[in-house]
């Protein structure tokens, strides 16, 4: 009982820890951001750039088409290729561009295989509309959560190392007397085969995930070798060789509990964890301390959850000195673990009401709930070994929690961070010649007979009022506490662009100034005052 009631004082001290941190925490940067581009968002220029250069906060890999220049009309320009050199990008730029005004859209992929997108303007000759939240204006480039086959493959590669993973640790440091088990053995070499073939499939819809394209194109050999030439294809092809590896020596199991196969399979083990990290945030900043701090967190992490899952299989058949053994380095792996996330969320939470206010933070909040709770029952199942009673039941629920918790990292791990650039509003006045005709509005459904208006007044490319109004199923204008809008045109290439709102008695109000006419689509996110969010699009046309 004496130990329970440390280890849950631990939790609680490092929860504490944790939040205390958030609030002294400097920025580290997580997916890449745009620092900069020559020329700036809104630039007018009185003759052609020699070039383009876009400086982010990480060194970028560059995606077929990712680079695109569009003239007023929306017209694609004829290019050069861009360059990537570290943390800049640099595209020669024609010296026969004419007066006008001109749109950069952009699409690199971060250290950690994330895409981010953006979009500015310039104009030779002409002032151009500035576009909010662009480079010259404090951009960061945006990303989101990934889609739901990029996330199962990173769920399935955490849950395949942690069941050999768990096993390997079970054997050669708690009961190497359990080698021939049947039960262990099919485990583990789920565990090999899952593993190699999740490093598969992430390689695969890693390159229709970067380049923006359908899951159908995962098989195209000019998108798997864009994905073998950046950090992350390599760092995956190489979890697939340490796969390989492991099933050279492992296979078997009997074999690993003596002679050098003891200390190469840990080795392999911890150099699968460092693939891991270095195709995640891992490797967003470059330091090889934080490599070596989600290499840990990933190693322990498995350890932990694959040592639970064994327990859950052996059942009651195990000695109470393994079990004995198996708390002793259960303890050290979720000291490993508290201490390494600790610092994952010190490098990307900066802020307290990051936590509150971002998608990253709310998962984030719930992955350390998960935790705490598994480490409760982590302290019952010591307490109950400690008295020589059977924890098979609170062993279960540690690892149903567990499991949990890598399901939740897995999200976290393909969810954009906080930005860490500010993002600033550059706009211009409205056209005093817009008439009334030119006004648009589209009614977007919300769900629950809810609906959001939002009207663009007018509807050209000569500036424009965006008002947004939430209402009820009644009709009636909706308390909401947050509203949040981006607008792309797909058809022209442009990615969403975040365009921030004010509140203004009922409404949600932003000047803006269309850079191009077209259908454009707006999405919106509208969060109640329950801080439940949802998120619908809709439809605008804009006239020249």
């Amino acid at each position: 009982m004496q130990t329970s009631r440390r280890l849950v004082r631990l939790v609680l001290a490092t929860l504490a820890l944790a939040f205390s941190g958030i609030v002294l925490a400097t920025p580290a940067w997580a997916h890449a951001e745009l620092v900069s581009s020559t020329p700036a968002n809104g630039t007018r220029l009185e003759a052609p750039p020699p070039s383009i250069q876009l400086t982010f906060t990480e060194s970028v890999d560059l995606v077929d088409g990712g680079l695109r220049l569009l003239d007023g009309a929306g017209r694609t320009v004829s290019t050069s290729q861009p360059v990537a050199t570290g943390h800049t990008v640099t595209w020669p730029m024609p010296s026969s561009l004419g007066k006008g005004a001109y749109v950069v859209t952009w699409r690199v992929v971060s250290s950690d295989g994330h895409p981010v997108d953006g979009a500015f303007t310039f104009g030779i000759g002409t002032a151009p509309s500035a576009l909010p939240d662009a480079a010259g204006a404090a951009s960061s480039g945006r990303s989101s959560t990934a889609p739901a086959y990029v996330v199962v493959a990173r769920l399935g590669g955490y849950l395949s190392l942690a069941a050999f993973a768990g096993v390997a640790a079970f054997l050669l440091w708690c009961a190497a007397g359990a080698r021939n088990d049947p039960a262990l053995q099919r485990l583990a070499r789920s565990g090999m085969v899952g593993g190699g073939g999740f490093a598969l499939a992430s390689l695969l819809v890693q390159g229709p995930y970067a380049a923006g394209r359908p899951l159908v194109d995962a098989v195209d050999p000019q998108l798997v070798r864009d994905t073998l030439d950046t950090s992350f294809g390599l760092a995956t092809l190489w979890r697939l060789a340490l796969y390989g590896v492991l099933a050279a020596l492992a296979w078997r199991l009997p074999a690993i509990t003596g002679g050098p196969r003891r200390r190469l399979v840990p080795l392999a083990v911890a150099g699968v964890a460092v693939t891991i990290a270095a195709s995640g945030h891992g490797a967003s900043s470059g330091s090889p301390l934080d490599l070596a701090v989600v290499a840990v967190h990933a190693m322990t992490a498995a350890v932990w959850v694959g040592g639970l899952a064994v327990l859950v299989i052996v059942g009651r058949s195990v000695e109470r000195r393994a079990l004995l053994d198996f708390s002793r380095l259960a303890m050290i792996s979720v000291l490993a673990v508290v201490a390494t996330g600790l610092l994952n969320t010190l490098q990307h939470v900066n802020a307290v009401e990051q936590l509150f206010l971002t998608r990253y933070g709310l998962l984030l909040l719930g992955k350390l709930a998960l935790v705490a709770t598994a480490l409760t029952a982590a302290a019952v199942s010591r307490s109950r070994v400690g008295r020589s009673e059977s924890p098979l039941r609170s062993v279960r629920a540690e690892a149903l929690l567990t499991v949990c918790v890598l399901g939740v990292t897995s999200l976290l791990g393909t969810t954009t961070p906080p930005p860490t650039v500010a993002s600033a509003v550059t706009t211009r006045p409205a056209d005093p010649a817009a008439t009334v005709d030119a006004n648009r509005q589209v009614r977007i459904s919300l769900g629950d007979g809810r609906a959001a208006v939002l009207a663009v007044l007018p509807a050209t490319t000569r500036g424009s009022t965006l008002r947004v109004l939430v209402t009820t199923s009644t009709g009636a204008p909706a308390a909401v506490a947050r509203v949040a809008l981006t607008l792309g045109n797909p058809t022209r290439g442009v990615g969403a662009i975040p365009v921030p709102l004010v509140e203004r008695n009922e409404f949600w109000e932003a000047r803006y100034s269309f850079p191009l006419s077209g259908t454009w689509r707006a999405t919106l996110m509208v969060e109640g005052q329950d801080l439940r969010a949802v998120v619908a699009a809709g439809d605008v046309e804009i006239a020249p």
